[in-house]
């Protein structure tokens, strides 16, 4: 080769290197700086609407409004609801129910005005069954229409007269836009190319505004300069991809997270040993259980062995055996939903309807061939060391009464596949969240055709009974349903229901934050440096 066409390849070949470092450079895109919130995964979507993963929840609670808000008392780490979108709600003093709304006059983040009409597209697409929104049966069992009066006004009207104290939770519905990028969008939000995009480039009017997202890396959100109510002092915040808990936890003691939200109970005692962190507690809506294949255990009375075999107190001394921090029980729905929502009218626990009875559970475990039996109980890796010790336990526990468990820790995807996807799983060892203060989404894990039915339990009395729990409105029959919901659930024993338990929230060099529930961002706008 002549020295002309080596130095003309050298050349070609170092423009190529150059070529392939810009295309990287433009297609990189840096960390935004701002405060960092660590997370297991970054949300699937951002529209409220649809359903989302507990980040996308925590995530929408930044960048949109409801017609109320629920917000966190600093003292007394409540929460209450106050108006938000909602400038004023009158009820109509004749038929006590039907709501006039007073709109608050404010911008979507793209400029564009706040309008009825956007309170009535949400609505309505909340209502669209293509949709499937996880909040359309709640929604439709108390609100029959909301109509708009004009640009700033809308009424509600109810299926039944109700207080004002039980209407503020219902509007706490996220509204979006009816518009967006100029166009009208449909209420079915999953078929046309501008609603796909609206859940991945949303607009609100909360007060942050998304403005990156990284897959697999960081979603970037920028203090709202417009937001009703102040400016939240934090200008940018982000939020994080940090799978690993022990990288979580290394990168808070270095002071590169600011906040952790996925905590173990046993990283507490470490965390207390940090200087300049703070810990928030609280009792989340979620609970830990081990869901039962009914296809593979088919007897219910095999079912209710296992359940009453467990010693939930004695599951991992230092934790489930405290009197504090935690609400043991045997029922889908925690001992204290009663007495921590409507004290006024029960003050009683929720029963618990298959105790721990080791006799006993031993002579169904015999009568119904569960004595012998094998099994292997999955649970995945982000239950971390608490987890295991759980497992450890379960395992000993149901092998006194003569079922043989192995437990067997995996991947979180790997877990997902096979248990929620594939249903290809005997045992699994699970943490259910993302509930309200009701548990009224509980009947999309139990419905013969649930959406988070994973246990395979299919009962039409029991279909029947959500159907008729989830539209009441009137606070005794929704008791008195509730219980008749929890007999009917110990007698198919679908899952060995364990306890809920406090949760820790960690952070780092921010004031203002106050925690009272599983989405973390109540007090977002209140944070500052």
């Amino acid at each position: 080769m002549t020295n002309a066409k080596k130095t003309t390849l050298i050349i070609a070949l170092g423009l190529l290197f150059i070529a392939v470092l810009v295309g990287v450079f433009l297609l990189w895109k840096p960390q935004p700086k701002g405060i960092t919130v660590a997370v297991s995964n970054l949300p699937d979507s951002l529209n409220p609407v649809l359903a989302q993963n507990t980040s996308g929840m925590n995530a929408a609670e930044l960048v949109f409004d409801g017609l109320v808000n629920f917000e966190v008392d600093s003292q007394s780490r409540k929460l209450y609801p106050e108006l938000a979108l909602a400038e004023s709600i009158e009820q109509d003093p004749v038929t006590k129910k039907t709501y006039t709304v007073l709109l608050r006059q404010v911008f979507w983040h793209d400029g564009t005005e706040f309008s009825a009409e956007d309170v009535v597209y949400s609505f309505n697409a909340y209502m669209d069954p293509k949709n499937d929104s996880p909040s359309r049966d709640y929604l439709s069992s108390f609100i029959e229409s909301i109509e708009a009066v004009d640009e700033h006004t809308v009424t509600i009207e109810f299926h039944k007269p109700l207080p004002p104290f039980r209407v503020y939770p219902v509007l706490t519905f996220k509204i979006i836009p009816a518009r967006y990028r100029g166009t009208s969008m449909s209420t079915d939000l999953r078929s046309g190319e501008n609603e796909r995009n609206f859940a991945v480039e949303p607009v609100g009017t909360g007060p942050y505004r998304l403005t990156g997202w990284e897959i697999g890396k960081w979603v970037s959100f920028q203090a709202n300069g417009t937001y009703f109510r102040a400016i939240p002092p934090i200008e940018t915040l982000l939020m994080k991809k940090v799978i690993d808990p022990i990288i979580r936890m290394n990168e808070l003691r270095r002071g590169r997270v600011n906040l952790i939200l996925e905590t173990s109970p046993m990283d507490r005692p470490k965390v207390e040993k940090m200087t300049n962190v703070d810990i928030n507690s609280f009792l989340p809506y979620a609970f830990y259980q081990v869901c039962v294949n009914t296809k593979l255990f088919p007897d219910a009375s095999a079912r209710a062995a296992m359940s009453m075999a467990v010693d939930r107190a004695a599951l991992v001394p230092g934790i489930t055996d405290r009197d504090e921090g935690i609400v043991r029980g045997t029922s889908v729905f925690p001992a204290d939903l009663f007495t921590s929502n409507i004290p006024e009218y029960v003050n009683s626990p929720v029963p618990d309807l298959l105790p721990e009875n080791l006799e006993q559970a031993k002579t169904l475990a015999a009568s119904s061939g569960l004595d012998g039996q094998t099994a292997i109980l999955l649970y995945p890796d982000s239950l971390g060391e608490f987890g295991t010790a759980l497992a450890k336990s379960l395992v000993e526990q149901l092998g006194r009464i003569g079922l043989k468990v192995e437990a067997k820790r995996t991947g979180d995807q790997v877990f997902k596949r096979l248990v929620f996807a594939e249903k290809n799983y005997e045992l699994a060892l699970v943490y259910s969240e993302g509930f309200d203060n009701l548990y009224s989404s509980i009947g999309r894990q139990f419905r013969s055709e649930g959406a988070e039915n994973v246990t395979g339990v299919a009962d039409p009395e029991l279909d029947a009974l959500f159907d008729e729990w989830e539209k009441a409105v009137v606070t005794a029959d929704w008791v008195d349903l509730t219980l008749r919901i929890n007999q009917k659930m110990a007698e198919l024993a679908p899952s060995v229901f364990l306890f809920k338990l406090q949760k820790d929230v960690y952070s780092r060099g921010l004031k203002g934050v106050v925690i009272a529930t599983d989405n973390p961002f109540l007090s977002a706008e209140e944070w500052s440096l």
